[in-house]
Order: structure tokens, then sequence, then C-alpha cells
């Protein structure tokens, strides 16, 4: 994988020395490769990467946000910390041997139009880059401090049955998420070597009936329960026979936007995070996902926040990845998994297997609670207050 991505960024930072910031070509080959690319470079972002251009300033857009609505401030930050210039100056000597501001303006440009990561956080220079900002805003921008990531890891399951939800893991400390990442990806090449069945990815569905693999699964999500300290887990379900004509993916779309839109006001309220912030919100990628839907909702995410927390609270990003490349949307598919088979498959009396035990763990471990409303409310841009860590909102 790391061999694969490393060709990934040489790919594009080849891109950036023969393009020109235009429209994207739609194609579905493209598409594809856009997406593999976004993937790619979001994951660098996270842990800091410098080889190429393209992570540099994709690393500098992840962790100073407004840095996104300003290409002087972008290329500031990027002088401090990869050309090590301090002060208010800058010699002659220097404008000619530091990254030139076209450059880093044409990464950006790619990061954030092509591969949709890191967008704008004001919808002006959203639509207008740029007409231009005072100097004094600029210097603000440049000068802004890092702003602390809230991580959300989700999963949607339950499509073709009658309860179709998104499960989540939310990291609300920033300075512990590394470390947490760390200690359970330790764990993980510990475990590889003591079984000789150690899953490749974590499955709710992949859970073997027999049971053999059931204490592989119980002590994956036990490891990650006890070194989880500062971690919430929500999920939104919705009962799809008592609504009529949504589409499915409508439906989800819907359970994406009122998960991170209910989940950030409950911790808010009880006090689990502070302004500013922002957040990074990751979901597993589903098939042929189209980058259009995910855009869109995007920006009713990011309307939703300026509208209630103004320039307090901001979209890191929105992005499908591949579950095979981050464990932690892994867990959240065993959680929504073992709501899913609690509401979806025990319902029906179906016979009980591994799958059935494994999700009664997991329920029980972290005690869900479970606030149930009208399934035609789930629309509504109501507040549902909520005290617990754990908790299902559950539209029946």
């Amino acid at each position: 994988m790391q061999n694969e991505n490393e060709e990934l960024f040489s790919e594009i930072e080849s891109e950036l020395l023969e393009e020109s910031e235009e429209e994207i070509e739609v194609n579905p080959e493209k598409e594809a490769d856009r997406r593999k690319k976004a993937a790619a470079l979001w994951e660098s972002a996270q842990k800091g990467e410098s080889k190429y251009l393209n992570q540099r300033v994709a690393t500098i857009l992840n962790r100073f946000d407004e840095t996104r609505n300003s290409d002087i401030a972008l290329m500031v930050k990027y002088w401090e910390i990869y050309e090590g210039h301090s002060g208010d100056i800058v010699s002659i000597k220097d404008l000619f041997k530091f990254e030139r501001l076209t450059s880093i303006a044409r990464a950006r440009a790619k990061i954030q139009n092509e591969y949709k990561i890191f967008l704008p956080t004001s919808e002006v220079v959203r639509k207008f880059r740029k007409s231009r900002e005072e100097d004094e805003k600029e210097f603000q921008i440049a000068t802004k401090p890092e702003l602390p990531i809230l991580h959300i890891f989700a999963d949607e399951t339950g499509k073709t049955a009658d309860y179709v939800m998104v499960g989540s893991i939310w990291i609300l400390d920033d300075k512990r998420y590394g470390e947490i990442k760390r200690q359970f990806v330790e764990w993980v090449k510990k475990a590889e070597e003591k079984y000789n069945n150690f899953p490749k990815e974590f499955h709710f569905k992949e859970i073997k009936n027999d049971g053999s693999d059931l204490e592989i699964y119980q002590e994956a999500f036990r490891k990650f329960i006890g070194i989880a300290d500062v971690v919430s887990f929500k999920a939104i379900a919705v009962n799809k026979t008592k609504l009529k004509k949504v589409r499915i993916q409508d439906l989800v779309n819907e359970l994406y936007y009122q998960l991170i839109r209910q989940g950030v006001e409950h911790e808010i309220l009880r006090g689990r995070i502070a302004f500013p912030k922002q957040v990074s919100y990751i979901k597993d990628r589903e098939g042929d996902e189209s980058s259009f839907v995910i855009q869109q909702l995007s920006q009713k995410i990011i309307d939703s926040f300026n509208s209630h927390y103004g320039g307090k609270l901001t979209l890191n990003s929105f992005l499908p990845i591949d579950s095979k490349l981050e464990r932690f949307i892994q867990i959240a598919d065993l959680f929504a998994g073992s709501i899913n088979r609690v509401y979806n498959h025990q319902k029906d009396n179906a016979p009980r297997n591994a799958k059935d035990e494994f999700a009664e763990f997991v329920l029980e471990m972290i005690n869900l609670n479970t606030i149930k409303l009208d399934a035609e409310s789930l629309f509504s841009e109501e507040t549902i207050q909520n005290e617990d860590m754990s908790t299902l909102y559950l539209f029946d």
C-alpha cells in the first residue's frame, strides 16, 4: 500500500506541472482515480507526510483551516513550516529560494477542486477566488493558530432491510487521536502474530457463524474501548417502511447529515467539545459513490455549521475512504453491524449464531441508549436532548 500511494503522490506531482485550473472532466474511470488519490492524500495529511509538494500543501490545509481561504496565508504558513522562515521580512534571496506562490496555489486548487477535500470555509471564497481581501484580513488568517480536529468515522448498513442506519465513532480529543490510533495499530500487529486466522479487515458480516473468530473480534473491540477514553458512539436509524416516496440514497444522505448535526450539538451542550473546532467526517466508501452527491452533502454540512456556529465550527473534510485503509472505519462497521443485527435480523426470530453474541457484547459494553422518535421527524432541524456517550437516534 505504501508503494502504491508513493506512485499516486508522484502522479499528482506530475499533473501539477502539466495542467491549469479548469473544469474537471466527468469520466467514470478518472473519477475512480480521483477518489483513490483523494483518499491517499487525506491519509497522508493526517500523518503530516511531506515528500511531495501536494503532501505538504495538504498537510497545511488540514491543520490550519483558514489557509483554505487564502493563497497568501497558505504560502506564508508553508514558508514558516517547510522553508524555516520566521519574522515579518523576506529577503530577495529567499524569495528566489522559497516555493513560489503559483506552485502552492496550483497544488491547493487541485486538492480542493479536483479531490474535493479541505474545502474553503468561506462561501464567498468558494464562489469567487479571489476578490481581493484586505491585507489585514490576510495577516489575521496567516497568523491564526492550528485548529483542533474532531474525528468522526462512520459506516452505513441495512439499506435492503426495514431499518436503514449509520453508525459512527467520535474521537473528541485531537491530541489523543494519534495516540489511540498508534496503540490500536500496535495491538493489531501483535494480534496478527497471535492468531493464525486474524482478519485483514474487521467486518461484522465476516464474523464466522460458528464463532471460530469471535474471540478475535471481541478482543479487538475490547481493546479499542480500553484505549478510547475520549470516544463517543453515535448511530441514527430510520424505519424506511414508515416513509413514503423517499429514495434510499436520499435517506442515507439525510442520515449522515442528521447524525453530525445532532451529534455536534449534543457534544457541545454536554461540554465535551469546545470552540473553535474543525470536523473531519470520514465514511466508508460505497462502490461507485458519486462525487457530486458527496459535494452536495459537504455543502449542506458547511451551511449548517455556518448557520448555527458562525466561523467557530468548520468542516475539515467529508470523505469516503475504503475501509481497508482505516481501522476506525472498521470499528464503526462493527458498531453499525451490531445495531443492524438487533433491529433487522433478530426481530424476525432468525436462528442465532456468533454474530448475535458479538452484537449483544458490543451494545452491552458501550451501554447504548436508544432515543425513539417519529419516523417523519427525521428531516426536522430540531435538536434532540441527550446526555449519553453512546446513543442511537431511532426514527420509527
